[in-house]
């Protein structure tokens, strides 16, 4: 595949095009198809050739979904003024805060709380109970004394082969 060799200066006037563009909302394929803009493929090649390329492309991604979430207040408008049904925009609007999801997930994603507040692991009477069945079904099996459990956040994960 033969590719287009660009020099510093046009490359960079076409980088910061291509950043713009997105950050403003467009996809990189829109972009990419603009007059005087490289094909996706080659972006796709100098952002995988550069880090910093990356990490400036992943800078204007986050504030597309800036500007997708800004453009929702457009929609809300619409459907309060009557010139878009509620249906549409709910559709445009999900549509729109799932891209924005993908594109800012910390800040526009879900927020599962899988905070524990309660340190203190005890299983006695799961113990307790399990030994009196034991028990039962051996007259003479010998049960040991079930004391508590405190866990300790200094050790590692518990159950793992090594335990």
């Amino acid at each position: 595949m033969a590719y287009v060799a660009y020099d510093d200066a046009t490359k960079s006037v076409m980088v910061e095009t291509l950043l713009e563009q997105i950050e403003i909302g467009k996809s990189m394929r829109e972009v990419c198809r603009m007059d005087g803009m490289p094909d996706h493929g080659t972006v796709i090649r100098w952002m995988r050739d550069d880090a910093v390329l990356a990490s400036k492309y992943a800078r204007a991604r986050m504030a597309q979904a800036d500007t997708l979430f800004d453009r929702m207040e457009a929609v809300e408008e619409a459907v309060a003024a009557g010139t878009m049904d509620s249906h549409a925009a709910r559709v445009v609007l999900d549509s729109m805060r799932w891209r924005a999801s993908k594109l800012a997930p910390k800040v526009y994603g879900d927020r599962l709380d899988v905070s524990v507040s309660d340190n203190r692991i005890s299983i006695s009477s799961a113990l307790l109970a399990a030994q009196s069945r034991l028990a039962l079904l051996h007259d003479d099996a010998q049960v040991q004394d079930v004391q508590d459990v405190q866990a300790k956040p200094d050790q590692g994960e518990v159950g793992g082969p090594s335990d």
